[in-house]
């Protein structure tokens, strides 16, 4: 009997060429929160990961022809969900306790709340960030040339309590259903990256709240479910196109250009 059949949501997952960390992502799922329903939605894998998903009960796996991006393949993963609220998870998640429960619980309980997200843990446990302040120029000025720490960079709050913020990652975040088809879902000219910043500005758009839940703590191994997209070294790179949709050409290029040029005072000033 399922212990947590008054709080059921969908959990959607996107994976491609993850096959190991996505198992054990459904595993903790399963280990934790058993009962929920777990959709895989899988981007065209060229590795087992479909293999291995199928031997492993209660999840329903969704196989697209080819890589079509996070952003699609999540809504693709949506259009099957059964029940009223959901989790978007990245497949190198994995949950250490039943505390994800909780935290779409404090949604269902709160009105005001567009989308929650937990708080991340690196795979020894020590705090991760994942939450950005505003992405402003003037917030890249403050923390790039005035060396005013977490202004624009991602950051952990130093809170017990949940609290509202600008942007949470999109590694693991909760939303209802409808709000979800209200808002548009994820937006697909993004194909990876700064989908989950935009999907944030569309619900401050439709003035609800982004909020951190830190009573809920979870792994995020980060970088996993990317690394196959491009070498490690080239990974920033990937950053640009979806930055430019994010921001527009003008706010791009002027916010980098601070970033730049401040790293590079910062390296006269120190020598």
């Amino acid at each position: 009997m399922n212990r947590l059949s008054g709080n059921q949501f969908s959990i959607v997952i996107v994976t491609w060429n993850t096959a190991d960390i996505t198992k054990k992502c459904v595993e903790t799922i399963n280990q934790y929160l058993p009962g929920q329903e777990i959709l895989v939605v899988d981007n065209g894998s060229q590795d087992h990961t479909v293999e291995i998903l199928k031997k492993i009960k209660n999840v329903k796996i969704i196989e697209n022809h080819a890589n079509l991006g996070f952003a699609k393949a999540n809504n693709i993963g949506f259009k099957q969900v059964t029940n009223d609220y959901l989790v978007f998870m990245n497949s190198d998640i994995e949950l250490i306790d039943n505390s994800l429960s909780k935290m779409v619980g404090y949604l269902k309980n709160n009105s005001r709340i567009g989308i929650i997200g937990p708080k991340f843990l690196n795979p020894d446990l020590t705090p991760q960030a994942s939450v950005f302040p505003p992405q402003t120029a003037f917030n890249a000025f403050r923390e790039f040339w005035l060396n005013q720490k977490e202004s624009y960079s991602k950051y952990i709050p130093q809170t017990k309590n949940p609290v509202n913020v600008s942007y949470i990652s999109g590694g693991c975040l909760a939303i209802s259903k409808e709000f979800f088809k209200k808002i548009g879902g994820w937006n697909e000219k993004y194909f990876f990256y700064f989908e989950d910043m935009d999907l944030c500005r569309q619900v401050s758009k439709f003035k609800k709240n982004i909020v951190f839940f830190p009573q809920c703590s979870i792994i995020h191994r980060h970088g996993a479910s990317g690394k196959n997209l491009a070498p490690a070294k080239d990974q920033w790179r990937r950053l640009i196109p979806s930055s430019i949709k994010f921001h527009g050409h003008l706010k791009h290029y002027f916010i980098n250009f601070i970033i730049w040029s401040g790293q590079k005072w910062q390296k006269i000033f120190q020598k």
